[in-house]
């Protein structure tokens, strides 16, 4: 039988220092004063954000370089496995699940490739489903029919409270930026399925109150419970917006498997401070 390996990229907040058998780790990059650094290798979220409230400046992100890509690929293939599991960041936010295919490629080692649409915590329990089913020796086909179910039962839904950020880093226009501001719109969106995983508004808003329930509300009109999902809500450095959506996301469904933490810093740097994000996604059941 194939000895099968696992490939994903930073965005999946598993810590590449940490021992994870089986589970191989490509950093994305992050150029901050025109410096590019290796994500959880030379700085963290954190850092990142802390810099960015401090300098006010524009950070850019891009996927692993392709050299790393192909390093991490020899290791899988000098470590004795014959195939690969890619789980990458959304297509639609990075080219790094056609980087995986060119360097799988290039090593000649198959792959078989699942665009987990998001990042962040479903892009890491895509992973480690993936590593518990590998251990139940299931196909790499077999795999990825049941990540790429998983994948359609999730979803990502971020809020960003001030647009700025956005319209410096040239993903919207000054003047949209300046309507929003003087009207006092916090606009809510969500990461597109049949786009990728791009981003696509859901609704705008014009109450912070209003903004942070918006979320949750969406996650339960897609029919949500807290017995199949798992959940996060992750931010840039506002932990206390996120706490106050935890509890209002308990106080409808009840007690959930939900985390707190900061965003993966390629989504945070172009969302800006105070930008949050929730997510959801059903668990594999045997």
């Amino acid at each position: 039988m194939n000895k099968i390996a696992i490939f994903t990229d930073s965005g999946c907040q598993i810590e590449i220092r940490d021992e994870h058998e089986g589970i191989y780790i490509a950093p994305l990059s992050i150029t901050m004063r025109g410096h590019a650094y290796l994500d959880q290798i030379e700085t963290t979220s954190l850092n990142v954000f802390e810099e960015m409230e401090k300098e006010d400046q524009i950070v850019l992100t891009s996927q692993p370089p392709l050299g790393e890509m192909i390093s991490v690929l020899q290791d899988i293939k000098r470590d004795g496995y014959h195939e690969v599991i890619g789980i990458s960041i959304a297509s639609g936010l990075s080219s790094t699940i056609a980087s995986m295919k060119a360097a799988a490629r290039e090593t000649g080692l198959p792959i078989t490739l699942i665009d987990s649409h998001a990042t962040a915590r479903i892009q890491r329990v895509l992973v480690e489903t993936a590593k518990k089913l590998i251990e139940q020796n299931k196909t790499a086909q077999e795999i990825k029919e049941i990540l790429d179910q998983m994948v359609q039962s999730s979803g990502t839904i971020i809020m960003v409270p001030n647009l700025e950020h956005l319209r410096k880093g040239g993903r919207i226009t000054p003047a949209v930026a300046m309507l929003a501001g003087l009207l006092k719109i916090i606009p809510v969106m969500e990461l597109n399925h049949e786009l990728g995983g791009k981003i696509d508004t859901l609704c705008k808003v014009r109450t912070m109150k209003k903004a942070i329930k918006v979320p949750i509300d969406r996650m339960i009109e897609l029919g949500v419970n807290n017995q199949d999902y798992k959940f996060a809500i992750e931010h840039v450095l506002a932990n206390e917006t996120a706490l106050t959506m935890k509890d209002y996301l308990e106080s409808q469904l009840g007690e959930c498997d939900v985390i707190v933490r900061e965003l993966p810093a390629v989504v945070g740097a172009h969302m800006g401070i105070g930008g949050v994000g929730v997510q959801f996604i059903k668990d594999y059941q045997e």
